[in-house]
């Protein structure tokens, strides 16, 4: 019995030293705006699909700058293939003939083969067809970049919205607590000055604060609405699971007036805003991708070796010069050439083409240089608007709970 009294003695003690730790492993987190924003940019699986496209976009790149470099190619082939002897020379009366053993055009027995051909082909100057691509998947990979910067402000915009709203529908929620706590007590004054045969109360006061009751409940089913989507959309952007759960601070920060003018606002969105990058360096891109569709009606000089490693054991090897035997013959040869493609329409429409897309890119630069400034002149005015409302919703606040207060008494008076 002593025993099992010191056993539990032990385990109450621990108990009472782990509280304090187990309480606050308990306690759900507060994660601020500025935490939510930093898992929300590292987790999100968009911004890591548009890193992907700048991977994508590099290799391009590399591979454009690969054609700089030697191309060897190969092919090795094999089979059986007719045995031949080296033609033999015979004295036919006076004169001395030529004589073939193994024509072609008969068999004399069959053997195996093996050759290997190769060609290790060096570009030496195309009048820009390689350099004009390689610098155009270049300006591509500054595209894509923005990109990223593009669909990291998206998901800034999704956090913030889910955040606010968030706070917003939390603060919602109370508010339907205060709106209860007041209708609960004047419910009971109504009743109470009822009893009293107050002539400041009339039974249809009664169904009046129902019809109030109705719209505070109206109004606290779409508070813990909002308040769940916004929680689960905050949970899906920085990638909690079912389980993991987290709270966001009780007030909303105090509204601020925009700190610069209108101007201002404008000339940084046409600088830094990476739809005008992409543009920028699309641009670019799209105008080399011209200067390489013509550089492909010239001709491209290249140094090259060419050759070949053959044996078959029925065939005897042949010396001359002027004969290359494809099935029992060794060599290699250097050489420097030029090659020229020519057709009658192709190379003009893919001009054609690169100038269209080019075109294409320059019209929509000039559609955002008129619709950038209209939309930040919008988006200012908005936040001018919102703030102004703001200064004044909360002097209405202040004054309608004053008005609140001083109409209960009022009503307690019976006035």
């Amino acid at each position: 019995m002593v025993l099992w009294a010191r056993i539990g003695g032990v385990i109450v003690g621990l108990a009472l030293l782990l509280s304090p730790y187990m309480a606050g492993a308990a306690e759900t987190q507060v994660l601020t705006f500025k935490q939510l924003l930093v898992m929300a940019l590292k987790y999100s699986p968009e911004i890591k699909a548009t890193k992907s496209e700048v991977n994508l976009a590099k290799e391009q790149k590399n591979e454009a700058h690969g054609y700089r470099w030697p191309q060897f190619d190969t092919t090795l082939t094999g089979g059986l293939v007719p045995n031949a002897r080296l033609p033999q020379v015979r004295q036919v009366g006076k004169d001395k003939t030529l004589y073939y053993p193994d024509p072609k055009d008969k068999l004399h027995g069959m053997n195996v083969f093996g050759n290997l051909t190769f060609t290790l082909f060096q570009p030496l100057y195309t009048f820009g067809k390689i350099a004009y691509r390689e610098e155009a998947a270049s300006q591509n990979v500054k595209v894509k970049r923005e990109a990223v910067v593009l669909k990291q402000g998206e998901v800034m915009l999704q956090v913030a919205q889910a955040y606010y709203g968030l706070i917003l529908a939390n603060q919602g929620k109370d508010a339907v607590q205060d709106a209860r706590t007041y209708l609960k007590d004047t419910r009971q004054r109504i009743n109470r000055l009822l009893q009293a045969k107050s002539t400041s109360v009339t039974e249809s006061d009664q169904y009046r604060l129902a019809m109030y009751e109705g719209g505070v409940e109206k109004f606290a089913a779409q508070a813990e609405e909002g308040s769940k989507v916004a929680y689960r959309a905050l949970k899906a952007l920085v990638g909690y699971g079912p389980n993991q759960n987290f709270r966001v601070p009780a007030d909303l920060p105090s509204p601020t007036a925009p700190t610069q003018g209108l101007d201002y606002y404008i000339r940084t969105a046409l600088e830094l805003r990476p739809e005008f990058g992409q543009l920028k360096h699309g641009l670019v891109a799209r105008q080399l991708l011209v200067d390489a569709a013509k550089a492909d009606r010239y001709p491209s000089f290249f140094f090259a070796v060419m050759g070949q490693f053959a044996g078959a054991p029925g065939r005897d090897y042949n010396p001359d010069p002027y004969i290359n035997d494809y099935f029992n013959d060794n060599g290699a040869l250097p050489v420097v050439g030029a090659k020229w493609h020519f057709d009658f329409g192709i190379l003009k429409a893919k001009i054609g083409q690169a100038r269209a897309e080019l075109e294409q890119l320059k019209q929509t630069e000039r559609y955002a240089l008129m619709g950038i400034p209209v939309e930040v002149a919008k988006d200012y005015g908005k936040v001018q608007e919102n703030y102004k409302g703001s200064v004044g919703m909360e002097k209405a606040y202040v004054n309608a709970r004053r008005w609140l207060v001083t109409s209960f008494s009022n009503f307690d008076m019976g006035l």
